[in-house]
């Protein structure tokens, strides 16, 4: 019965997505995370809007600690396997078999940022085999070995500017089983493409129950991103796109004033079979 009970709580719980845009294509990778061990990739071509389904991994992504290149053909990722081994992989979307790899400190680092077309830095790995048609050098981190060196690093290439030097108080909670840090009063980030587009916010929470955890808004459309989202990002042609309870919202500027989506995919229905 226990088990029964279980197996339905994790049916309910919508999948969690995060979605890594290109710089400079028109794709949006989607990292869907269901059930919890479980992860698929999906490219997105925001342009003809099609989604190309690729690797079902049994295992644990870190999706702030990976990257898209600018074309959106590559990606670095950092991997837990169901052993709980760790490694680090630089492949080619939408699959996750490594072209290089190397072997990770725990969870601590991994995973890497494209600075620009032809170079990546990496968060404290290097290649033990493989090679890439692009330059390799090591990240400074300036936030940590976990995700926010990475992370903030990657928003900042894109065009995100701070609102203010205040990145909030930290509390630990300690009624919780889990690890858990509240952030308060963070003046966040922001990401405006053009006058036209509205500024995107994004706040952080703390160290909750799914890692560090973001608040998304969009200024003039409040009632659009609630804390239901996950994940939200301008793609290379300015468009808003989003998740929230395993549902891919895209908005361009058009769609933004009529209150309507250009498009939606639902991807609570695809199957957890891994690769």
């Amino acid at each position: 019965m226990a088990q029964d009970i279980s197996m339905k709580n994790a049916i309910s719980i919508p999948a969690r997505i995060h979605l890594l845009p290109a710089k400079d294509a028109p794709y949006v990778v989607i990292l869907r995370r269901k059930p919890s061990k479980c992860f698929r990739v999906i490219r997105w071509n925001t342009i003809r809007d099609t989604l190309e389904h690729g690797s079902r991994f049994q295992g644990k992504l870190y999706p702030k600690r990976c990257d898209v290149s600018y074309d959106g053909d590559w990606m670095v990722y950092l991997a837990m396997g169901s052993s709980g081994q760790t490694w680090n992989g630089i492949c080619r979307l939408p699959y996750l078999r490594t072209v290089a790899e190397g072997t990770n400190m725990g969870t601590w680092y991994g995973g890497g940022v494209w600075t620009n077309p032809n170079r990546l830095s990496l968060n404290g790995w290097q290649p033990e085999n493989g090679r890439v048609p692009f330059t390799l050098e090591q990240l400074k981190p300036e936030y940590g070995g976990e995700d926010l060196s990475v992370l903030y690093a990657k928003w900042q290439r894109d065009g995100w500017q701070r609102r203010g030097p205040n990145f909030g108080t930290f509390r630990k909670l300690t009624d919780t089983a889990k690890y858990t840090v509240v952030c308060e009063g963070d003046n966040g980030w922001v990401h405006q493409p053009t006058r036209q587009h509205p500024p995107l916010v994004a706040r952080n929470l703390g160290y909750l129950e799914h890692g560090y955890t973001f608040q998304f808004t969009l200024e003039g459309h409040e009632d659009l991103l609630d804390d239901q989202v996950d994940s939200a990002c301008w793609d290379y042609r300015g468009n808003l796109v989003y998740s929230r309870q395993g549902i891919v919202y895209k908005y361009s500027l058009a769609n933004l004033s009529t209150g309507y989506p250009g498009s939606v995919h639902d991807l609570e229905s695809l199957t957890p079979k891994p690769d």
